[in-house]
């Protein structure tokens, strides 16, 4: 009852959330869009926990009450029998080798990336020293002008019936 109850609510917040987050962005209220996107996210994983931790709890009783099972206690007990007593060659060259060291194997792989990645650098320099434009352009503030507002600004004062209310009349 008490898991219904948490999934119900949750459900309801996570509904509630969801649809205010959309009414918000349609009124391009982004501060409470931002708000409820965060609600929805919370509750979306408050309620994932929640799923994931009634799993494991289930799984891990299943593993308690069968764990003293004969059965399964044998089938163990062969699989380990089963084992190789060797263990396997995987990554070999990991291993102390007659030196003593396993540094010969990645000394030459650093160096190399090292070299690589410096030298990448160093033609991203040059390709940028190459390809750079003198900041100081005597026409780049002429070029840049034509991106700022009108003379008189971007609205006609003149037609404005509250020019007088903003700017009233200064006295003789």
């Amino acid at each position: 009852m008490r898991r219904l109850f948490v999934l119900g609510i949750g459900g309801v917040t996570l509904l509630g959330s969801g649809l205010y987050f959309f009414v918000y962005l349609y009124r391009w209220e982004w501060n409470r869009a931002l708000v409820s996107g965060l609600i929805f996210l919370a509750v979306e994983v408050a309620l994932v926990g929640l799923v994931v931790s009634s799993r494991l709890t289930r799984l891990t009783r299943a593993v308690e009450t069968s764990a003293d099972h004969p059965a399964r206690r044998s089938r163990i007990a062969a699989h380990l029998r089963e084992a190789p007593d060797e263990p396997s060659a995987v990554f070999a060259w990991l291993r102390q080798s007659g030196s003593g060291s396993s540094a010969p194997v990645f000394i030459p792989i650093l160096m190399g990336t090292g070299l690589a990645l410096s030298g990448a650098a160093w033609l991203v320099e040059r390709i940028g020293r190459a390809t750079a434009r003198n900041s100081s352009d005597p026409h780049l503030a002429t070029r840049m002008s034509r991106l700022g507002p009108p003379p008189g600004g971007l609205l006609d004062d003149s037609t404005d019936p509250l020019r007088l209310l903003r700017h009233p009349a200064s006295p003789r």
